[in-house]
């Protein structure tokens, strides 16, 4: 009975996971405005600039969900995930992302120093950042 109950299950278990990777390369599509396939801190600083609603060059908390949930309608999990994501980028933890947290996203994110942050290195910032490694890592 167990495994009939667990086989049923078994749809809506894969149903509800996010595609972390996908999720990943999704938002690094968009931080890479010139689509040149690498980040540069312009870029960071460009990406973020949209979420600013009020122009008081931060971004509250309820300025990036506002953003988040108008690229993830309807995706929940995806919508979580990158809230927490705010959480992680608030180096400095005063609720808000400017520009000292772009510097610090983009210097962590940087991982061979060479002042690009490649698709590679950003998924696996990404990855630690939300705490999700990706299926079969």
């Amino acid at each position: 009975m167990w495994r009939l109950a667990f086989i049923l299950c078994l749809p809506v278990m894969v149903i509800c996971q996010v595609d972390i990777t996908a999720l990943g390369n999704q938002e690094f599509n968009r931080l890479d405005i010139d689509q040149d396939g690498n980040i540069e801190p312009l870029e960071t600083q460009q990406y973020f600039e949209r979420f600013d609603a009020n122009h008081d060059n931060r971004i509250s908390r309820q300025e990036y969900a506002k953003e988040v949930e108008t690229h993830h309608v309807n995706n929940l999990q995806a919508h979580s995930i990158l809230l927490r994501l705010f959480d992680a980028l608030d180096f400095d933890n005063d609720n808000h992302i400017d520009g000292p947290d772009y510097s610090d996203l983009f210097i962590a994110a940087d991982i061979n120093n060479n002042r690009l942050v490649s698709q590679l290195e950003f998924l696996r910032y990404f990855y630690d950042l939300t705490g999700i490694d990706p299926i079969g890592k």
